[in-house]
């Protein structure tokens, strides 16, 4: 990832212990911890660490696709994900916790390199802001909205913007 003097911290905040947040309630620990056990699921491609935290009906919605419903479908949504960008890396420069609600703000990297939801791979590389809002329910995440800039990946990875659906 390219230097960026100003991100708000100048270390990836998956890579800090989880007991290292002493600023938080132990239920805000505990809450944080699913996100931050979710976003490294992602980046050591490991979908089990990410169906994991998610409630057994938990809605996984990615801002640019139909929202996944339950572990199978949250599943299958994450394994297209890691085939399509198999060097997927987050990047998280901030987390924010208040009681059930849990949210990051960081980057995604990685490289097309399989057809990503019936777009033909192009074998370029992104870098893009993203961040996630959590509700968290009964100790795993009920709902999860994932916000990244897709046409900004989109542009740097060679695809036509009008690839990029909308859905409702």
């Amino acid at each position: 990832m390219a230097n960026r003097d100003w991100l708000m911290k100048n270390e990836n905040l998956l890579e800090t212990p989880i007991e290292d947040f002493t600023d938080l309630s132990d239920e805000e620990l505990a809450n944080l911890d699913l996100l931050h056990t979710q976003c490294r699921g992602w980046s050591c491609q490991d979908i089990e660490m990410v169906v994991g935290v998610m409630a057994e009906d938990g809605v996984y919605h990615d801002i640019t696709l139909d929202p996944a419903i339950g572990h199978a479908a949250i599943r299958e949504f994450g394994t297209n994900w890691m085939e399509s960008v198999p060097d997927l890396n987050l990047y998280i420069e901030a987390f924010c916790v208040q009681g059930n609600v849990v949210c990051d703000m960081g980057w995604m990297s990685g490289t097309i390199s399989k057809e990503y939801f019936g777009v033909p791979p192009t074998g370029q590389k992104f870098d893009c802001k993203f961040s996630q809002m959590c509700f968290i329910e009964n100790g795993k995440i009920k709902y999860l909205r994932g916000f990244w800039n897709a046409p900004d990946m989109y542009n740097q990875v060679g695809w036509d913007l009008n690839e990029l659906k909308t859905h409702d």
